[in-house]
Order: structure tokens, then C-alpha cells, then sequence
């Protein structure tokens, strides 16, 4: 059984994305928890035969980004500037990125007691 809702009063918007992967020619394949920490990490490839700059947009938070081997171990540290970035791919080249979020503070959400 599906019960319509219709609008909620809550603080977020009726729609979200939680991270966009751009350009179009790049495939995010997964996006779990890491398996050392807190991080998330993405993995995604591109798919179209050519060399791409991926911008990565991420949620509000994210504190530090990396790119990583497979086994999630950091290679080099991205720059962040307004939870947007940027990771260069090869043609066909399968990338894995680790992002690191501060510690979320309850003051930030007001909630409806």
C-alpha cells in the first residue's frame, strides 16, 4: 500500500542530489562506506575513449578528498574549494576517490519537537 505524503515541513528541499559526477562521459560505479573509517568512498570510470577533468560535487561537510589505490590506501590529496573536486582520467581509467566529512554537530539541523 502506498500512502501519498505530499509536502513535508522539514528543512530540505523536496528533491537532493548527494553528489554529482560530471562530465557525462563518466560512470560513478559505487559509493559505499570505507572500509578503514567514516570516509565514503566513489568509484567511477570513464567511458567514452577520452581524457576527462571529473568534477565531483559533494555534500556540505566534506573536509578532505583523496585519490586512493583499490585497497582505498590515499595517493594524492585533491584540492577542495566549495565542496567541488576535480580528479583528471585517463581514457577508460577506473578511479577510486575517499572523501573524509568533519564531525556533524546537531546544532546545525533544528528539528520539530
Amino acid at each position: 500500500m502506498v500512502v501519498p505524503t505530499g509536502n513535508h515541513q522539514g528543512p530540505l528541499a523536496a528533491e537532493h542530489s548527494f553528489i554529482q559526477v560530471q562530465p557525462g562521459n563518466v560512470v560513478l560505479t559505487a559509493l559505499k562506506k570505507a572500509e578503514d573509517d567514516d570516509a565514503i568512498v566513489l568509484r567511477f570510470y570513464e567511458c567514452a575513449g577520452t581524457e576527462s577533468d571529473v568534477k565531483l560535487r559533494l555534500p556540505p561537510g566534506a573536509q578532505s578528498v583523496y585519490e586512493t589505490d583499490l585497497m582505498e590506501k590515499p595517493i594524492v590529496s585533491l584540492a577542495l574549494q566549495e565542496s567541488l573536486a576535480t580528479v583528471h582520467t585517463k581514457p577508460y581509467e577506473i578511479k577510486t576517490v575517499k572523501v573524509q566529512f568533519g564531525a556533524f554537530s546537531s546544532s546545525k539541523v533544528s528539528a520539530k519537537q
